[in-house]
């Protein structure tokens, strides 16, 4: 039995990257919770899987690459043309490049903020017109505990995340006048595909040569999705932030992910590092 229809007076939201996980989570809870749903999905592949499990619900499927600036605007300007408004936007959309500093080549890093800052920038600056109009909208930034604390291996994901909060805590005091509440949403280890997709990036930087190849194939080894929220508890927070009267300015999704953010605030970045570097095996390299 599918979803009812929610009717024309029904808020709209925009979900980015619901191919798979958090984001395919949040594209099938929102409609249940009265929403015109429409969500975003990167290839073909994605479309046709996401299209057989959504029939007979009313989600709206759009094919977009984010890591094109085209293709962002025109995903929003598409939501825009069939229901003359916009409520709620859900950036989702992202992935985490493996590989340590040096050898990250600058189109692997470009590639990593393209996808997981500049594309969810830009959806905020193309929805924000319209909100603003309404004087009404709620943008739901999906970050991570990386945003909070960068380890190694994953300078270039812990820095997109970095960059994502820097730019929401910008973007939530300028936009709050206009009725535009801004929040983050920060998981921990949630069992998706992430992982599975983080190592399908190591071959652009495990080239053979590198001084870390013996992390790089503890990674292809071990790099496994463990414990962690389920992508629905996720997509129960991001309704939670997208329906609060007053919204937090962060959510976290288990207790644990509340004290281990509270944890990165009070322990000095440096004494960390003997921890991190015992456990990602650097210690052996020197």
């Amino acid at each position: 039995m599918g979803v009812p229809m929610p009717d024309a007076s029904a808020p709209v939201a925009l979900v980015t990257g619901a191919s798979t996980g958090i984001g395919r989570a949040t594209a099938f809870l929102l409609p249940r919770a009265g929403y015109r749903t429409y969500a975003t999905v990167r290839t073909p592949e994605a479309e046709a899987s996401l299209r057989a499990e959504a029939a007979g619900t009313p989600l709206e499927i759009l094919r977009a690459d984010f890591a094109r600036e085209a293709d962002v605007g025109e995903a929003v300007r598409r939501v825009r043309a069939s229901e003359g408004r916009i409520d709620a936007l859900v950036n989702n959309a992202g992935y985490a490049q493996l590989g340590a500093v040096e050898d990250l080549p600058r189109d692997v890093v470009r590639r990593q903020f393209e996808v997981n800052v500049f594309s969810a920038v830009q959806a905020c600056r193309e929805v924000l017109p319209t909100m603003r109009a309404q004087r009404a909208g709620r943008i739901v930034n999906v970050s991570s505990l990386a945003g909070r604390v960068s380890v190694p291996f994953m300078g270039a994901y812990c820095a997109s995340k970095f960059a994502l909060e820097a730019f929401s805590d910008a973007l939530r005091i300028e936009a709050k006048p206009f009725g535009v509440r801004v929040a983050i949403v920060e998981p921990g280890p949630v069992v998706t595909r992430f992982q599975r997709r983080a190592l399908e990036s190591l071959p652009e930087v495990a080239t053979g040569s590198s001084a870390y190849e013996t992390i790089y194939e503890s990674y292809r080894r071990e790099f496994e999705t463990g414990a962690g929220a389920t992508p629905g508890r996720v997509a129960h927070v991001i309704l939670k932030a997208l329906q609060a009267r007053r919204p937090r300015s962060r959510y976290r999704v288990r207790a644990v992910d509340a004290v281990a953010a509270g944890f990165t605030q009070v322990v000095p970045k440096g004494a960390m590092d003997p921890v991190l570097s015992r456990y990602m095996g650097l210690r052996k390299l020197g």
